[in-house]
């Protein structure tokens, strides 16, 4: 077993979950993001999908989903359940990425497994285990913005917030450069 921040340096692959709360209002989809801890080693008080977190060996994607979202939104483990029609289990279709520290150094690839859970519009996610600062609820003008010209949301985390926005229907472009991009983050660009 390695410790996943030493992972990059042996060359290994580094996994991560994801959980997506959104709200619909009508036709508008708020998604809420997570902003990260300032005590966080790494991309202190930036933006996170709500739910982010690394894969254990000793978890099922599932199991490992379920325990993050509690630990850090609050959300209830029976909303993430398959019978849920409220939420989708996107673990079969991970994106894959390749970053690196700003020098250069430090190549990681990278898995992120999704999934998206559809919440009340009156609930509201709430830090349990210290390694949020605070939940903010963005649309997807906003987050679309935020994407394309802003500094908030975590590097490594643009890919995964813009898979959310394609699968939704969201992101505005056409609907060939939508599959171009899609097929871009995955192992399908491979093929």
């Amino acid at each position: 077993l390695v410790n996943r921040n030493v992972a990059p340096y042996l060359g290994m692959d580094s996994l991560g979950v994801h959980l997506h709360c959104y709200q619909k209002e009508g036709p508008i989809i708020k998604l809420w993001l997570a902003k990260r801890a300032p005590t966080k080693s790494h991309h202190a008080n930036m933006l996170d999908p709500t739910v982010a977190g690394g894969h254990p060996f000793n978890l099922s994607l599932i199991e490992n989903v379920t325990k993050e979202a509690y630990e850090e939104a609050g959300v209830p483990s029976e909303w993430i359940r398959k019978a849920n029609p409220k939420f989708s289990d996107l673990t079969h279709d991970p994106i894959t990425i390749n970053t690196s520290k700003a020098d250069g150094s430090c190549m990681k690839h990278s898995i992120y497994y999704s999934c998206d859970l559809e919440v009340p519009r009156s609930w509201r996610p709430r830090a349990v285990d210290g390694e949020v600062e605070e939940f903010l609820s963005y649309t997807m003008n906003e987050l679309e913005h935020e994407l394309r010209y802003g500094t908030a949301v975590r590097p490594s985390m643009v890919a995964v917030l813009v898979d959310f926005m394609i699968r939704h229907g969201q992101l505005k472009m056409g609907n060939d450069d939508e599959e171009i991009l899609r097929k871009a983050m995955r192992n399908e660009r491979l093929s």
